[in-house]
């Protein structure tokens, strides 16, 4: 295929790219301005996000020696301006994701008409394990090194950041998401 035919087809694929990161973005942005806060969907389009961007950066990655040089600069700026706008909308939310996962904490009035004998049993507890929340991730296998990227920001996000969990219980979701290679 010559040189010009491959240009050609390869901003094909980034128009195509584009638009499809673009939605994505744009239902990330309704979604994070919607009083009505649904952290699953949140978490879907940040998980999506990455997977419709980690393409588009492939292409845009070959496209790079293709420019002529006087194209090389507005193109490099374009493509560093949709990336930061990326960053920024997976940012928000999952700052969001992870105010919400966050232990909520309780008013004052409330804590104050704990018993004494209540307070004593939860200061005394620590030894009692509850059943922890069960987490919808994509396990990581190993054999595809650039699926690590989004398996670590779906872990990250909804474990990792979780303040409500001890480390033994994150290191068991991490050992319990990862084959082949413990």
């Amino acid at each position: 295929m010559a040189e010009a035919q491959t240009f050609e087809l390869l901003k094909k694929k980034r128009k195509s790219f584009r638009t499809a990161v673009t939605k994505v973005v744009n239902e990330l942005e309704a979604e994070l301005s919607n009083s009505d806060l649904n952290i699953d969907r949140l978490s879907e389009l940040v998980e999506t996000l990455s997977i419709k961007f980690d393409p588009l950066t492939l292409v845009d990655q070959q496209l790079e020696p293709l420019f002529k040089p006087e194209q090389f600069d507005g193109e490099f700026e374009i493509t560093e301006e949709y990336r930061e706008k990326v960053l920024l909308w997976q940012f928000r939310a999952k700052k969001k994701i992870n105010e919400y996962l966050k232990p909520r904490v309780t008013s004052p009035s409330f804590q104050t008409t704990l018993s004494h004998s209540q307070d004593e049993h939860f200061r005394n507890s620590d030894n009692i394990r509850i059943k922890v929340p069960k987490y919808y991730i994509t396990r990581f296998y190993g054999d595809d090194a650039s699926k690590w990227l989004t398996f670590w920001n779906s872990f990250e996000t909804s474990v990792h950041n979780n303040e409500s969990l001890n480390k033994v219980d994150k290191f068991n979701y991490l050992k319990a998401h990862l084959e082949d290679l413990l």
